[in-house]
């Protein structure tokens, strides 16, 4: 029996990795969705049985499509999202989803009463790395922080405007991440911003007790993207641009001191080698945690379940945006 029809909507990098691991997740793909003809037709020499179409409408009114990904400009995902599910297809769409409260909410409420999934592309949480290290908050102990750092080269050439964005368009991560080891049930955070810049953000907040920080930054090296957890008996590390995690604990006498730089070293080792062994050998040389967050999707789709990823946190994430924004300086 053939998989849930999937039409991809924009066919640049990401509808690329999209149609990639959609297909792996049990989608056929029929049907590309890009302007640019070209862009279109190369990804449909990957997916032959694919239909082309410069507008999304086109597409829609086709029917040749079950659910839709939008992975297009950020500033077009709320209009795309909008028409997929006022036509009744499920939409996964790529982050931010919505640069307002409002506009998330609107959608939310769009889906709901439809029985659609609307899935916005928060995709770290579903890592191997992150999956651990959650797993293992109890070796940690009471939870003390919860900090999000980002040195990112994806401003390099970009004006100020540019960069702003791209900044801006990081935070629905932390806001993911942050609900993952947290919990869902434990309310928003909230948010005071403490630095706003054309290449920086930083924002603390607190959640169920524990104090938070976010730390973008596009203009400081070396470039990393981690999430680190620091609690009463340890700290985890998980590296987001490789999908690993390293845990530290461990006693305060000399000898453990004394130790802790070889200990360290040889779980970096250990952890960064066979996380990529696994990767290659699962054929996910991009973006991990993409393709089992697309897999978790195509699931929903078929048996019913729930959107692996809640709308409110898509809602969340869009109110950090609006409140970070409004922070950051004009042109």
């Amino acid at each position: 029996m053939a998989g849930p029809r999937a039409a991809i909507v924009g066919a640049g990098l990401m509808g690329r990795w999209h149609a990639r691991y959609a297909a792996r997740g049990g989608a056929v793909i029929t049907a590309i969705v890009d302007r640019r003809a070209a862009a279109a037709e190369e990804l449909q020499r990957t997916f032959p049985r694919a239909r082309t179409f410069a507008a999304l409408e086109d597409c829609l009114a086709a029917g040749v499509a079950d659910t839709v990904h939008v992975c297009t400009s950020a500033a077009t995902h709320v209009e795309l999202a909008r028409a997929a599910l006022l036509s009744g297809r499920h939409v996964l769409v790529e982050k931010p989803a919505a640069v307002s409260r409002a506009e998330a909410q609107a959608l939310a409420d769009l889906a709901r009463p439809r029985a659609l999934l609307l899935c916005p592309v928060h995709q770290f949480p579903f890592q191997r790395g992150v999956a651990r290290t959650v797993a293992g908050l109890s070796r940690l102990g009471p939870l003390v922080r919860a900090e999000y750092v980002v040195r990112s080269a994806g401003g390099t050439g970009r004006t100020p405007a540019e960069r702003r964005a791209l900044v801006l368009e990081i935070l629905p991560h932390p806001v993911s991440l942050f609900r993952a080891v947290l919990g869902r049930g434990e309310g928003a955070a909230s948010w005071e911003v403490v630095a706003a810049g054309d290449d920086e953000l930083e924002l603390r907040g607190s959640r169920a007790g524990v104090r938070l920080r976010i730390d973008i930054a596009l203009h400081a090296r070396p470039t990393r993207n981690e999430l680190v957890l620091t609690g009463a008996a340890g700290s985890a590390r998980a590296d987001l641009f490789h999908g690993y995690a390293v845990f530290e604990t461990g006693g305060t006498s000399r000898a453990a001191k004394a130790a802790a730089p070889l200990r360290a070293g040889t779980r970096l080792l250990w952890a960064a080698g066979s996380n990529l062994a696994r990767r290659a050998f699962e054929r996910e040389p991009a973006f991990p945690g993409l393709r089992e967050l697309i897999r978790r999707f195509y699931a929903s789709v078929v048996d019913g379940s729930p959107s692996p990823v809640d709308p409110e946190e898509m809602v969340e994430a869009a109110a950090a945006i609006e409140t970070a924004s409004a922070a950051m300086p004009r042109a």
